[in-house]
């Protein structure tokens, strides 16, 4: 890559963080007092421009890691590869949402800075592989959710529970990272110090993402909590992020997995098959969300374990394509909740007649997130199940058992939610303009990258397989045109 190269990505990705923390701090200070919605999504589409520029600029490039700042255990203060440069939009696109179809009770200036500034820290963090500087993010992240749970009008229970589990994780993260770089699992001295800290990262990591038995405060967050702040908090999935900087690539074992990576993928299953299960039976819409996006989590770090690229692959393409399709959901019931209160699931609702764009956005949304052809979900399941199925027969089968489950869960809330008796002299709510505009992108990139999935698939066939250190070929020819992949050790490497 070239230096004027270089310094645009370095350039685009200043840009990217500053924005909306420049933006939060203009709300602050009274700036837009009243009517902050329009300042603040305009502050966020620059901010996902800005991210789109490092994709294009990426894609330009061969493949080479950028590294910017100071070096720490190999890790950079700004980090930039592949995955990067395909997670950034992703996470941008979901704040942009957010703000969009927010109601305007929702979005007081304090709410507002709230979420610019959680926004900021978010993208910060996956611009980096500096290990002190992911644990700063980490908690500067589970702060402003915590403040923003707080806020929320009966939120002081869940805000009790996430305080538990996010202390407890920041712990094990700090404690863990600092083990780590004490005594580097690569080295051949490498003792049980260095063996103590990743699996301290590893329970780290089962907390933040909620898997089984750490998973109790996820439900609660999306019960107790604005939906935007239950979105802004598990849809980007920081600690997916972290296993990948700090679990992937750096171990001696013969194929490249750490052993607590294994265990955490294993729990991982187990948690999207529980996750999709229970939310079968679940009373209200929130709740219903809540598991799913559980369940849907989980199954990104079970695929994190993989030691193919196709696997890995496949475990990105879920990590967007469920975060955009639940994001979606979220929305759809937020807009809903807006006009007709909480929605329960006990009896059904009959809101088809109220809100008929919203059913149809909710059936598509849900539709996207359980493998739809056309849409990204289907090329995610069939790279992560493929990949399962060659490594790990009952690994395969728990992915295929988990996305019944889900799917058999969205549908029972469809019908429960908008079919039933109407009434034909009741109000009809119109869809709003922004909450359409928001929708349709979301619902457009989902079927965007499904239709037309090469360009994604061979960027994170090329990037996994740096992670892993093998050529794409070697695995066969699963991406399409089979993009190459050289060599890139993971953070920790002693090389970088």
């Amino acid at each position: 890559m070239t230096e004027t190269s270089q310094a645009a990505l370095l350039a685009a990705a200043a840009i990217t963080v500053a924005a909306p923390l420049a933006g939060s701090a203009a709300t602050a200070l009274g700036f837009r007092r009243g009517k902050p919605r329009r300042f603040a999504a305009a502050v966020a589409a620059v901010s996902l421009l800005s991210s789109l520029v490092i994709t294009a600029i990426w894609s330009q490039s061969d493949g080479t890691a950028v590294g910017f700042g100071d070096r720490l255990g190999g890790g950079r203060f700004v980090y930039i590869d592949g995955i990067t440069a395909v997670l950034l939009p992703y996470v941008a696109l979901i704040e942009m949402s957010i703000l969009l179809v927010a109601p305007r009770r929702a979005l007081g200036q304090s709410a507002v800075t709230r979420i610019l500034f959680g926004a900021a820290t978010t993208l910060a963090l996956f611009l980096t592989s500096h290990p002190i500087l992911l644990i700063v993010l980490w908690c500067a992240t589970a702060l402003s959710t915590w403040v923003s749970v707080r806020s929320t009008p009966g939120g002081m229970a869940a805000a009790r529970v996430f305080a538990i589990a996010m202390t407890a994780a920041t712990a094990c993260m700090a404690v863990g990272t600092m083990l780590l770089l004490v005594d580097p699992p690569w080295s051949a001295a490498a003792g049980w110090v260095g063996a103590t800290g990743g699996w301290l990262v590893a329970i780290a990591v089962m907390i933040r993402k909620g898997i089984f038995p750490f998973h109790s405060w996820y439900p609660s967050l999306f019960s107790g909590a604005t939906m935007s702040t239950a979105l802004a908090a598990t849809m980007p999935q920081v600690a997916s992020y972290t296993a990948v900087r700090l679990l992937i690539g750096h171990t001696d074992h013969p194929e490249g997995v750490a052993a607590e990576l294994v265990v955490l993928s294993q729990m991982a299953l187990v948690t999207a098959t529980y996750g999709a299960a229970l939310s079968i039976v679940q009373r209200d819409l929130r709740s219903l969300i809540g598991t799913l996006a559980m369940s849907q989590s989980a199954m990104v770090l079970a695929g994190l374990a993989g030691t193919l690229p196709m696997e890995l692959n496949g475990a990105f393409c879920v990590w967007i394509s469920s975060g955009l399709s639940l994001t979606g959901i979220g929305l759809v019931s937020w807009a809903l909740e807006s006009r007709a209160g909480p929605i329960r699931l006990d009896t059904p609702q009959g809101r088809f007649w109220d809100a008929p764009a919203l059913a149809g956005f909710f059936l598509l949304f849900g539709l996207a997130g359980i493998g739809l052809p056309g849409t990204l979900s289907f090329v995610a399941d069939d790279l992560i199940v493929s990949g399962s199925l060659d490594e790990q027969l009952h690994a395969g089968l728990l992915v295929i058992l988990s996305t019944v489950l889900a799917g058999i869960a969205m549908m029972r809330g469809w019908f429960h939610v908008f079919g039933g008796p109407v009434d034909p002299n009741g109000t009809r709510h119109a869809i709003l303009l922004r909450e359409r505009v928001a929708m349709t992108v979301l619902l457009a990139t989902l079927f965007l990258l499904g239709i037309w999935p090469g360009p994604l698939v061979r960027a994170l066939d090329r990037a996994t397989g740096r992670l892993l250190g093998v050529s794409a070929e070697s695995t066969g020819e699963h991406a399409a045109d089979g993009a190459d992949s050289s060599e890139d050790l993971q953070l920790f490497s002693p090389e970088r």
